[in-house]
Protein backbone atom coordinates (compact mmCIF):
# COMPACT_ATOMS: atom_id res chain seq x y z
CA UNK A 1 0.00 0.00 0.00
CA UNK A 2 1.50 3.33 -0.88
CA UNK A 3 -0.31 6.50 1.62
CA UNK A 4 0.23 10.06 -0.04
CA UNK A 5 -0.43 12.83 2.66
CA UNK A 6 -0.97 16.16 0.85
CA UNK A 7 -1.93 18.44 3.64
CA UNK A 8 -0.63 16.96 7.03
CA UNK A 9 -2.86 19.64 8.98
CA UNK A 10 -5.67 18.19 7.08
CA UNK A 11 -4.29 14.76 7.40
CA UNK A 12 -4.07 15.27 11.86
CA UNK A 13 -7.26 16.44 11.98
CA UNK A 14 -8.79 13.90 10.49
CA UNK A 15 -6.46 11.57 12.53
CA UNK A 16 -7.35 13.11 15.98
CA UNK A 17 -10.96 12.05 17.45
CA UNK A 18 -13.05 15.31 18.23
CA UNK A 19 -12.91 13.56 21.79
CA UNK A 20 -9.28 13.73 21.87
CA UNK A 21 -9.31 17.27 21.00
CA UNK A 22 -11.94 18.19 23.02
CA UNK A 23 -9.84 16.55 26.20
CA UNK A 24 -7.01 18.08 25.37
CA UNK A 25 -8.79 21.34 25.39
CA UNK A 26 -9.81 21.29 29.14
CA UNK A 27 -6.68 19.66 30.56
CA UNK A 28 -4.86 21.37 32.89
CA UNK A 29 -1.56 23.24 32.36
CA UNK A 30 1.77 21.84 33.14
CA UNK A 31 1.53 19.50 36.08
CA UNK A 32 5.27 17.62 37.61
CA UNK A 33 4.52 14.19 38.69
CA UNK A 34 6.12 14.30 42.58
CA UNK A 35 7.57 10.86 43.87
CA UNK A 36 8.34 10.60 47.39
CA UNK A 37 10.31 8.38 49.33
CA UNK A 38 11.79 8.14 52.83
CA UNK A 39 15.01 5.85 54.00
CA UNK A 40 16.55 6.36 58.07
CA UNK A 41 18.34 9.70 57.57
CA UNK A 42 16.01 11.61 54.86
CA UNK A 43 12.60 11.99 53.00
CA UNK A 44 13.28 12.63 49.12
CA UNK A 45 11.21 14.07 46.71
CA UNK A 46 11.99 13.55 42.35
CA UNK A 47 9.80 15.69 40.50
CA UNK A 48 9.92 15.09 36.68
CA UNK A 49 10.27 17.99 34.64
CA UNK A 50 10.86 17.54 31.43
CA UNK A 51 11.62 20.88 28.99
CA UNK A 52 12.03 22.54 31.97
CA UNK A 53 15.11 24.88 32.41
CA UNK A 54 16.72 25.17 36.11
CA UNK A 55 16.49 29.06 36.09
CA UNK A 56 12.67 28.27 35.97
CA UNK A 57 12.46 26.32 39.32
CA UNK A 58 11.74 27.35 42.29
CA UNK A 59 11.95 25.84 45.71
CA UNK A 60 11.05 27.42 49.04
CA UNK A 61 10.12 26.78 52.58
CA UNK A 62 7.51 28.40 53.73
CA UNK A 63 5.02 28.00 56.83
CA UNK A 64 6.14 24.46 57.42
CA UNK A 65 5.78 23.45 53.46
CA UNK A 66 8.10 22.95 50.77
CA UNK A 67 7.20 24.85 47.78
CA UNK A 68 7.68 24.23 44.14
CA UNK A 69 6.81 26.09 41.20
CA UNK A 70 7.76 27.70 37.94
CA UNK A 71 7.40 27.52 34.81
CA UNK A 72 7.14 25.44 31.55
CA UNK A 73 7.93 27.41 28.19
CA UNK A 74 6.17 26.63 25.49
CA UNK A 75 7.72 24.72 22.53
CA UNK A 76 8.55 27.41 19.94
CA UNK A 77 10.24 27.13 16.56
CA UNK A 78 10.41 30.91 16.04
CA UNK A 79 9.78 32.55 12.59
CA UNK A 80 11.11 29.54 10.94
CA UNK A 81 7.96 27.56 11.40
CA UNK A 82 4.84 27.20 12.73
CA UNK A 83 3.09 24.37 15.46
CA UNK A 84 0.46 21.76 13.52
CA UNK A 85 -0.08 19.65 16.71
CA UNK A 86 0.88 19.83 20.36
CA UNK A 87 0.42 17.63 23.03
CA UNK A 88 2.26 18.68 25.88
CA UNK A 89 1.38 21.29 28.63
CA UNK A 90 3.38 24.44 29.58
CA UNK A 91 2.83 26.82 31.97
CA UNK A 92 3.32 28.24 35.59
CA UNK A 93 2.89 25.33 38.08
CA UNK A 94 2.93 25.21 41.83
CA UNK A 95 2.95 22.09 43.68
CA UNK A 96 3.12 22.50 47.74
CA UNK A 97 4.01 19.22 50.46
CA UNK A 98 3.46 19.70 54.24
CA UNK A 99 6.84 18.90 55.79
CA UNK A 100 6.60 16.21 58.82
CA UNK A 101 8.26 18.31 62.08
CA UNK A 102 11.29 15.89 62.39
CA UNK A 103 13.02 17.06 59.78
CA UNK A 104 16.10 19.59 59.16
CA UNK A 105 14.43 22.47 56.65
CA UNK A 106 17.10 24.39 56.60
CA UNK A 107 19.39 21.39 55.01
CA UNK A 108 17.37 20.69 51.95
CA UNK A 109 19.92 19.95 49.29
CA UNK A 110 18.68 20.07 45.66
CA UNK A 111 19.45 19.05 42.49
CA UNK A 112 19.04 18.94 38.81
CA UNK A 113 19.59 16.40 36.16
CA UNK A 114 17.88 14.48 33.33
CA UNK A 115 15.00 16.68 33.50
CA UNK A 116 14.22 15.54 37.47
CA UNK A 117 14.77 17.76 40.28
CA UNK A 118 15.48 15.78 43.59
CA UNK A 119 15.15 17.13 46.95
CA UNK A 120 16.68 15.59 49.91
CA UNK A 121 15.42 16.55 53.18
CA UNK A 122 17.15 15.61 56.18
CA UNK A 123 15.72 14.24 59.17
CA UNK A 124 15.89 15.65 62.48
CA UNK A 125 18.10 13.59 64.68
CA UNK A 126 15.31 12.72 67.36
CA UNK A 127 13.55 11.20 64.17
CA UNK A 128 16.12 8.69 63.54
CA UNK A 129 15.77 5.58 64.53
CA UNK A 130 17.97 4.62 67.39
CA UNK A 131 19.60 1.18 68.62
CA UNK A 132 18.71 0.51 72.68
CA UNK A 133 21.41 -1.34 74.31
CA UNK A 134 20.43 -4.41 76.52
CA UNK A 135 22.01 -4.49 79.59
Amino acid sequence: MNYTVANPVNWLDQFLSDVDRSWRAQAPSFRPSVDIAEDKDAFVLRAELPGVAKENINVEVKDNRLVLSGKKEAFDLGEQGQSHHVESRQGSFSRAFELPRNVKADAIEASFKDGVLTLRVPKADEAKPKAIEIR
